[in-house]
C-alpha cells in the first residue's frame, strides 16, 4: 500500500481522531466539575446547619426556656428530674389546652427529643419527655 498516496486522508483521519479524542475529554472535565460544584454546594449547606444547631445549643437561654416546660402546667402535674443538660419530664393528667401549650414549647425548642410517650386516657394526656441540648 502506498501511504504517499493518501497522505492527505491520513493526516486528515487523525486530526478528526485527536478531535474527537479532545471533545470527549474536555465534556468529562465539564460534567466532573459540575458534579463536583454540586458536592460542594451540599457541603456548604451542611456546615450552615451545623453552625445554627451549634449556635442554637451553645444559647445560655436555652436553659431557661427548658425550665419553662416545668412552670407551663400546674406543679401537681409534673414529675422532673433534671442532670447537666438532660431532661426527664413525666406529665400527667393534662388537658387538651395545657397538651397543646406543652407542645407548642417543646416545639420551638432547640432541643434534641430522645423519648416522646403520650397516653390518652378519656379525655386526659399523660406524656413521658426525655430530651437533651
Amino acid at each position: 500500500m502506498n501511504f504517499r498516496r493518501y497522505q492527505n486522508e491520513l493526516i486528515a483521519g487523525i486530526s478528526l481522531m485527536i478531535m474527537l479524542g479532545a471533545f470527549l475529554f474536555k465534556q468529562g472535565q465539564i460534567s466532573g466539575e459540575e458534579e463536583r460544584m454540586k458536592t460542594l454546594q451540599s457541603s456548604v449547606s451542611e456546615m450552615k446547619e451545623v453552625v445554627a444547631l451549634k449556635e442554637i445549643w451553645d444559647n445560655t437561654n436555652l436553659n431557661k426556656k427548658v425550665k419553662e416546660l416545668q412552670t407551663s402546667v400546674p406543679p401537681a402535674k409534673v414529675k422532673w428530674q433534671e442532670n447537666n443538660k438532660k431532661v426527664i419530664a413525666s406529665y400527667q393528667g393534662l388537658s387538651v389546652d395545657e397538651f397543646n401549650n406543652l407542645m407548642k414549647k417543646l416545639l420551638n425548642l432547640g432541643v434534641e427529643i430522645q423519648l416522646f410517650d403520650v397516653k390518652k386516657q378519656s379525655a386526659l394526656y399523660d406524656v413521658e419527655l426525655r430530651c437533651k441540648w
